[in-house]
């Protein structure tokens, strides 16, 4: 006898959850209702013909794949709740696919117990194999293959390639301009920070021909007239470091802040830094079309095989084998990680003299991903400092910051600050190696630009904020 009454309630329950769907499905837009039945079908394993594959879409192709779960499912349950608070007229392409990325980038930041120790030995040991990283992270070799495919595929770990200044005569410098009516432009420029503020500042990160150097200086201390300061100095390529230690599976990324606090305590042995290293007169070797064509793509993705390359460049096979397998043996292009996590939005950046260096690198290598290079003044080689770029949870930046100066003598040689926006590109060896000549191009006039700051404040992206300054 109770059965038909609980059959009764399942159809009613059934009745009132499918009444809510047709709701919710109400209001949407047509492109809106693509958009979820895009995300159902590849969620499925399902193929879609489209007359133009656009960025968007593969992004969704991406978003929906790497997600772990079912993304279709907490979609369909959040426009359910939005909808029944009630005044929701329409529901666009826009705002799905905001809420999209909202999820897919939680999804993504919420790294498992296995992949933590996976990512800190891949970001220390770039282009090694899952075997080696396997032992270097105690996990098994299966466990390490999980972890590599998923933070691949959402791109929260990529290894791109760094062009070795060592073997190209080239040297990476940091410009720093105070208060800045102008600001550097132009192919060589690699990076730009921003920050805000009363009296903003402008970090500039250009990978140049060692021997224009004093060009360039030449160049910055003309800006001096219409700038607070303007500072150029030699940068190291830093090392990357991460730490899983403000992670937990429940809160995902939270600094602790008393514990930074308590270990800014414990101090540290002032730094002896080394001077930044100077490249050194290469033996005359000219790299051909295919050469330069190879380095730039195993700059923008360092595990590129020989058969990307073919595709990406047209090259002939024999000679996309042969001049990749080269130009890796000669190190000419060095293996870099690349982390993206999302939740980690906040970019902080930190000058330290070698004096109070070790008193705050000791707590700073608890924070989620730091990078660390050295710097050395162009115009004077006896001043050295410690550069520190942070990326932490969103909105904490300026927290950490408060806690820094609470427990940091005032006597101490330190700055801090929080990035507000920044851009970012590779300097292309095709565009900028002179074959002909085996020469670097140079020429302030043509291959550098004075934009006025309003201009590249506005260009640069508060999001992917760049991190790594090499």
């Amino acid at each position: 006898m109770t059965q038909p009454r609980i059959d009764a309630h399942r159809q009613d329950e059934s009745v009132m959850t499918e009444d809510k769907r047709q709701v919710f499905e109400s209001k949407l837009s047509p492109s809106a209702t693509a958009i979820l039945r895009f995300v159902k079908t590849f969620e499925e394993g399902g193929q879609l013909q489209v007359f133009q594959a656009d960025e968007e879409f593969e992004q969704l192709r991406l978003m929906v794949t790497s997600y772990r779960g079912s993304l279709y499912s907490l979609l369909t349950q959040r426009l359910e709740e939005v909808v029944n608070l009630g005044g929701v007229s329409i529901i666009s392409q826009r705002d799905i696919m905001s809420l999209i990325v909202n999820l897919w980038e939680d999804n993504i930041s919420r790294l498992s117990r296995t992949e933590l120790p996976f990512l800190e030995a891949a970001i220390k040991n770039p282009g090694d194999t899952l075997s080696v990283l396997s032992k270097k992270s105690g996990l098994s070799y299966a466990q390490t293959r999980r972890a590599q495919k998923r933070l691949s595929e959402s791109r929260v770990l990529r290894t791109v390639g760094m062009l070795n200044t060592q073997k190209l005569e080239l040297e990476r410098v940091l410009i720093v301009f105070e208060s800045p009516s102008l600001v550097l432009s132009g192919p060589y420029v690699q990076k730009t920070l921003m920050v805000d503020g009363y009296s903003p500042l402008v970090f500039v990160v250009a990978t140049i021909p060692h021997q224009k150097k004093h060009e360039l200086l030449d160049t910055i201390r003309s800006f001096r007239s219409t700038t607070g300061g303007a500072s150029i100095w030699s940068l190291s390529d830093g090392r990357p470091f991460f730490s899983g230690r403000y992670f937990n599976g429940k809160d995902g990324w939270r600094l602790d802040l008393l514990h930074f606090r308590l270990m800014l305590r414990k101090g540290g042995d002032s730094l002896l830094l080394a001077d930044v290293a100077t490249p050194t007169p290469r033996k005359s070797r000219k790299f051909t079309y295919a050469d330069v064509r190879i380095i730039d793509a195993l700059v923008d993705e360092f595990d590129s095989t020989g058969n990307d390359i073919v595709r990406s460049t047209g090259l002939s096979t024999s000679t996309a084998f042969r001049k990749r397998s080269q130009i890796i043996r000669n190190r000419v292009v060095l293996p870099r990680a690349r982390v993206n996590i999302p939740r980690l939005s906040d970019r902080v950046i930190c000058l330290l003299s070698p004096e109070c260096s070790g008193d705050i690198i000791t707590a700073w290598n608890h924070l989620p991903i730091t990078y660390q290079s050295r710097i050395q003044n162009i115009e004077d080689p006896g001043e050295k400092k410690v550069l520190l770029v942070s990326a932490l949870p969103a909105g904490s930046g300026r927290s950490l910051i408060a806690v820094l100066n609470d427990e940091t003598s005032k006597i101490h040689d330190y700055k801090a600050y929080v990035v507000a926006a920044g851009t970012g590109q590779s300097t292309k060896v095709t565009n900028m190696y002179d074959r002909r000549n085996d020469t670097w191009k140079w020429d302030v006039s043509k291959y550098f630009d004075a934009l006025t700051y309003s201009v590249v404040r506005r260009e640069a992206s508060p999001v992917n904020i760049p991190l790594d300054l090499a």
